[in-house]
């Protein structure tokens, strides 16, 4: 009878390491379905330096400054609609604001100039905003020497 009792004992000690194994396998399954799937050996260090290297890209915000507000009519068909927002240029290195602090009454004339050519319908258009945006971008870097613009953010943006 001391025998029987040995073999469900070993017996129980293998279910347990089972269940074990069981319970280790499906979180690390679960792990990998919730993470994306992306378990390379080897490699990780990598594509994690990568990601943490875009993070910091999209998280960063290089120098920035306001050119003010603007309220400018829009191109229509005999209404009167105008825009009035606020723009803010992100550049790529602090020395190029005093240069645009010096060409303000021309980013200001160009940025008008690119309002004014859009109409209420170019400007509910997500695309065509992020067009006016690179245009913007386009024409104050062409006025720029020591360095360039790298985003504009349009602020308290109003359409009637």
């Amino acid at each position: 009878m001391a025998n029987k009792v040995e073999v469900d004992i070993k017996l129980l000690i293998a279910a347990i390491a089972l269940i074990i194994v069981a319970t280790v396998g499906s979180a690390f399954t679960t792990y990998l379905f919730f993470s994306g799937g992306d378990f390379s050996l080897g490699s990780s260090s990598t594509k994690d330096s990568q990601e943490s290297e875009e993070t910091e890209k999209r998280m960063d915000i290089g120098p920035t400054i306001s050119i003010g507000d603007f309220t400018v009519n829009l191109t229509t068909n005999g209404s009167m609609r105008f825009i009035r927002t606020g723009v803010v240029l992100e550049v790529n290195e602090r020395a190029v604001i005093s240069e645009i602090e010096r060409r303000l009454p021309q980013i200001r004339d160009r940025t008008i100039s690119l309002l004014r050519s859009r109409s209420v319908e170019d400007l509910n258009n997500a695309n065509n905003f992020e067009i006016l945006r690179a245009e913007i971008i386009t024409s104050i870097n062409e006025l720029l020497i020591s360095g360039q613009i790298v985003s504009v953010y349009f602020i308290d943006l109003v359409i009637q």
